[in-house]
């Protein structure tokens, strides 16, 4: 699955103030859900409080456009979409996102100030001088919450499930492994609209702003600060590399003392680390995906999105 995702939301400007009228949701709504583009893809009814619900689907491409009563969302990735559905394993630049949302938008005549993103997902893919498998395994924590394999495959972790953040690192490799090869996947997807405010983000016109992209990076760069990476090339005390060690000062520890024994970890391993490498390879890639058409040996993508309209 992957990226430059979004989800667009078709509403009144002002859904608190009053009840949408058809009209006004109509006209709203035309230029997108009538578009002859758009290909049909079924219908559902469910029961709400003795009110039956209807929910239209149809799609244009990869996106997905659902229709409800009351909104109209538009999901899928952006960079599929740039790459024709094909795979999303190659650097996509900057430029290239905007000018994929500035051709939906033209494409479905869409108000970008109107669309108000909801789930923003964004991340980068690096080639680190580690086995990428290998590099998945030893990741531990992400803040205080412990990376765990959700599916079956066993080169994906994620951490923060259930939060309004969540953090994913993956061998991209493994799901593109003729367009890329040793590929490490880091990446943050947001489950509450909040955090993307926090970052000063809240409209698809926000995603045309290059200087917004510095935000995103830096944002992806904090998280990785985060983590807790055992680098097991390291002669330390082997304590350090026990994950009931960690479990324990979770449990029983201060307030403070998983902190401060992830700093004092990282101070041990010294300066030319495992995780200190490959932040700085996170930093490099960064740069090179605000600029434009060059070549690299890495492979990466900036962002999914959800939007609402």
């Amino acid at each position: 699955k992957n990226h430059h995702q979004k989800t667009v939301q078709f509403a009144p400007e002002s859904p608190v103030h009053f009840k949408p009228e058809l009209g006004v949701q109509f006209a709203l709504e035309y230029p997108v859900w009538n578009n002859n583009l758009l290909e049909y893809v079924g219908k559902s009814e469910r029961l709400y409080s003795d009110e039956i619900k209807e929910k239209q689907i149809r799609k244009y491409k990869n996106l997905i456009f659902i229709k409800y009563q009351n909104r109209l969302e538009i999901s899928g990735s952006i960079h599929y979409y740039f790459n024709q559905g094909l795979h999303n394993a190659d650097d996509f630049y900057i430029e290239y996102c905007i000018n994929a949302i500035l051709q939906i938008k033209r494409i479905f005549k869409l108000d970008l100030k109107k669309c108000f993103i909801v789930n923003l997902e964004y991340g980068v893919n690096i080639n680190p001088i580690v086995n990428v498998s290998d590099l998945v395994h030893n990741l531990i924590y992400h803040e205080k919450r412990q990376f765990t394999r959700n599916t079956v495959h066993n080169d994906y972790k994620q951490a923060g499930v259930d939060a309004y953040k969540q953090v994913k690192a993956y061998n991209k490799s493994v799901q593109f492994p003729h367009e890329c090869k040793n590929t490490f996947r880091f990446e943050v997807r947001t489950q509450q609209a909040k955090f993307i405010h926090s970052l000063g983000i809240f409209t698809m016109q926000d995603l045309i702003a290059v200087d917004n992209y510095n935000i995103l990076f830096n944002s992806l760069l904090k998280e990785w600060d985060s983590v807790l990476l055992f680098d097991l090339s390291k002669d330390i005390d082997l304590k350090f590399f026990n994950t009931y060690f960690w479990e324990d000062i979770l449990k029983n520890g201060s307030r403070n003392k998983f902190n401060n024994q992830k700093k004092l970890y990282y101070k041990k391993l010294g300066t030319n680390n495992l995780h200190s490498n490959i932040r700085k390879i996170i930093e490099r890639k960064t740069k090179f995906l605000k600029c434009v058409h060059i070549p690299t040996i890495t492979k990466v993508e900036t962002a999914q999105v959800k939007i609402k309209f």
